[in-house]
């Protein structure tokens, strides 16, 4: 199951990702790098690269942030 915290619902709104773009990410990243007990999912979407930060915690995704580079 993917979790969307508050954070990540309010910097979607602010960044203009749509749910359908983040769950691309997490269904189909480019590549996945772990620091610590966070992990960063990243694939290019519209010419841009859309990371997602996220832990897994009870076999679910929480996602933390997500943010263009």
């Amino acid at each position: 199951m993917i979790i969307l915290t508050k954070h990540v619902k309010d910097r979607m709104k602010e960044r203009g990702i749509s749910k359908r773009d983040l769950e691309k990410v997490l269904l189909n990243p480019d590549r996945i790098q772990r620091e610590n007990d966070r992990i960063i999912a990243s694939k290019k979407i519209n010419k841009e690269k859309l990371e997602v930060v996220y832990v897994i915690e009870n076999h679910n995704k929480i996602i933390l942030t997500c943010y263009y580079i």
